[in-house]
């Protein structure tokens, strides 16, 4: 065990291969923090300066478009947290748990060939990544992982029920299929992963309806029973010891005296958040440290010490020391934690103890601060239940929202808006009949991320949910892009990020702004001969592309919906054509290439991976279809290029199974 910077652990190792999909869970979300922060190392970006988090906003807005087109994100959150994030290519779902709340803290990270979970304390913003106390495991799948298979298995198991929390979502569902497709790889990684490691005893150990992390201690113990217990936990009971009470009671060893301690951290303002009916249950309260942080970090850490001479174990994750938080009675949050187990003469016995440094101790006139609060205390206005599933999706090419409504949980008054006005309201709903759902439409100029709830006594935000994030519009400035640009990023290997980069930094040079006019940079002296050549060129970076490995239908999808993929490619050969910036011969002769490079892919080992390829073939066939369109949307001369385009739209088909 080493210890890192948490957002350390959003990096790839080495030869991970292209990022696939995360699944993640926190109390409290900042969604630009999560953008430029989380995601920006786990998809690589490079338009975001990782020391200060700044960056162009166009080129990074545009690279982040781009690199979430294929990886599936899911970030379940508590309901009452922020919906305003920034991109509708990522899926975020409030989760509702009835008489708690969601505080899980957990993070599955999948790449091509490497899979970690990272499982703690931190909640997914700034806070908890850069200014808090925090403490979080962090464990790559494969042989000698940390977490044995039938734990990483449970952990899954606990995902799909914390999935279920979210009001509305059911099988069909976009965003739900899309989940399960993320937690089935996971079990796939899980199924391959090997063994564990032997020298540390692992158990999960959630907080839920009927289950208290703290009866699991038993199952990482060996030897002769605790006889000393260390606390750590940046929030209490006010008025109930239940919590230090439960776990003096685990001190069962005999023959040596009890220890039992609090860690804290003394506030600037000399206060400590322990309370004193907790002060007077435990032997000592102690400094936590000597540890390397600046004074006036907030302690947000949780974890629980039990030792013996030869024995100690540690729970760690997301649970306060309060009776919701550990699932004593009543109220009860839904929680993920671990119970590590292991000798303490070890390496690994040492490093479990060394998670709690403890100094001095803290003096008893040191008083307490019951006012304490940090992001996980602050509970705003909670959506109401009524508001479930707010869903995006285009039909005919026009965009509507459609708003899921539970008018058993609506409140008497109310009004759902975007930022343009209002979308609907209790008078207009009742109006309507009261209907379950509702469908608005809405301009392809101002797609929501979120709307905005209000009614008597509060308001939240609602978020927007992208059925199909693949027919998105593309990100800002590459809808500008034409056909000879696109093809020109192919042939020489950019993205679409890169191609603009290159071009705002040769406009910059040049003294002048972003110019993606085409009339205005077309080099009319090109030969044919060396577009042919650059064609070529393109295409077979096309192939190369198309033909990399899909572990999933949906990254097929958002390949093949890519501004570097056919169709999009197809669609600006055929403006090009129908704006007279290229001849309509060589724009056919394009779009039958197009076509035929479609026909030469690999297919059967871009599937490989696939169980049920069937799917995978058919928007294949839909890719071809839609260049046959633009080919048809140039008119109906029997030329001999329109008939050779025609042609090649047939041959292509042939790459499809009867």
């Amino acid at each position: 065990m080493k210890l890192q910077p948490l957002l350390d652990h959003w990096s790839a190792p080495a030869d991970a291969g292209s990022p696939v999909a995360i699944f993640a869970t926190t109390f409290v979300l900042d969604p630009d923090f999560f953008e430029r922060d989380c995601l920006a190392r786990f998809l690589a970006l490079q338009a975001v300066d990782e020391e200060t988090g700044s960056a162009d906003d166009t080129i990074a807005r545009i690279e982040l478009e781009e690199k979430l087109t294929e990886p599936s994100i899911t970030v379940l959150a508590d309901r009452s947290t922020s919906a305003e994030r920034g991109s509708l290519r990522w899926n975020l779902l409030h989760c509702f748990h009835r008489g708690g709340l969601l505080h899980a803290k957990v993070a599955i990270l999948i790449w091509e060939n490497a899979t970690r979970v990272v499982l703690g304390s931190a909640n997914l913003t700034s806070a908890g990544y850069r200014r808090q106390i925090e403490m979080a495991l962090a464990a790559d799948l494969g042989p000698g992982c940390l977490f044995p298979q039938p734990v990483l298995e449970q952990l899954a198991n606990e995902l799909a029920e914390l999935l279920g929390l979210v009001q509305g979502l059911r099988p069909g569902i976009p965003a739900y299929d899309q989940a399960q497709r993320t937690l089935s790889i996971f079990r796939d990684r899980i199924a391959s992963s090997g063994a564990g490691s032997s020298k540390v005893l692992v158990s999960l150990a959630p907080t839920k309806p009927g289950a208290s992390p703290l009866q699991g201690s038993s199952l990482v113990w060996k030897g002769s029973q605790p006889v000393r217990a260390v606390q750590l936990s940046p929030f209490w009971d006010s008025t109930d010891a239940t919590a230090v009470k439960e776990v003096r009671a685990l001190l069962t060893g005999r023959g040596q005296p009890r220890s039992h301690s609090i860690a804290t951290v003394i506030s600037p303002y000399g206060t400590i958040p322990v309370t004193p009916i907790h002060r007077a249950q435990v032997d000592k309260v102690v400094e936590l440290g000597p540890i390397d942080q600046e004074s006036s970090r907030l302690l947000h850490a949780k974890c629980l010490l039990l030792e013996s001479d030869t024995w100690v174990a540690a729970l760690v994750g997301s649970s306060n020391h309060t009776k919701a938080g550990l699932g004593l009675g009543g109220r009860s949050h839904r929680e993920l934690n671990v119970w590590l187990g292991a000798s303490s003469g070890s390496a690994e016995g040492k490093a479990l103890r060394n998670l709690i440094p403890q100094g001095k101790a803290v003096p008893a006139d040191v008083d307490s601060n019951d006012e304490a609060t940090d992001e996980d205390e602050v509970e705003p206005p909670v959506l109401p239940l009524g508001f479930q599933l707010c869903r995006l999706h285009c039909s005919d090419e026009r965009w509507h929202l459609t708003l899921s409504l539970d008018p058993r949980e609506l409140p008497e008054k109310w009004t759902v808006r975007t930022e343009l006005g209002v979308v609907l309201d209790a008078t207009r709903w009742e109006t309507l009949g009261r209907p379950s759902e509702f469908v608005e439409d809405v301009s392809v100029e101002h797609l929501p991320t979120f709307l905005t709830v209000t009614w008597e006594g509060g308001a939240a935000s609602w978020t927007v949910l992208a059925d199909d994030r693949h027919v998105l519009p593309p990100g800002p400035g590459i809808g500008a892009f034409k056909a000879h640009q696109l093809f020109a990023a192919l042939s020489s290997g950019k993205s679409i990020t890169e191609a603009m980069r290159d071009e705002a930094t040769r406009q910059q040079n040049l003294g002048g702004a972003l110019e993606l006019d085409p009339l205005k940079r077309y080099d009319s002296q090109t030969t044919l001969l060396r577009r042919g050549r650059a064609l070529s060129a393109a295409l077979e970076a096309l192939r190369r592309r198309l033909e990399r490995p899909v572990l999933s239908v949906d990254a097929l999808a958002a390949r093949l919906a890519s501004p570097l993929a056919p169709d999009f490619l197809a669609a600006k050969t055929a403006q090009s054509v129908l704006e007279g910036e290229q001849d309509l011969p060589e724009g056919l002769f394009t779009l039958g290439e197009l076509a035929l490079e479609l026909g030469r892919v690999n297919w059967a080992a871009t599937f490989k991976a696939l169980e049920d390829t069937a799917e995978a073939y058919a928007l294949v066939g839909g890719a071809i279809d839609q260049v046959k369109a633009h080919v048809a949307s140039l008119g109906s001369d029997e030329t001999a290029l329109m008939g050779y385009a025609t042609r090649c739209v047939q041959e292509a088909r042939r790459c499809l199974p009867n």
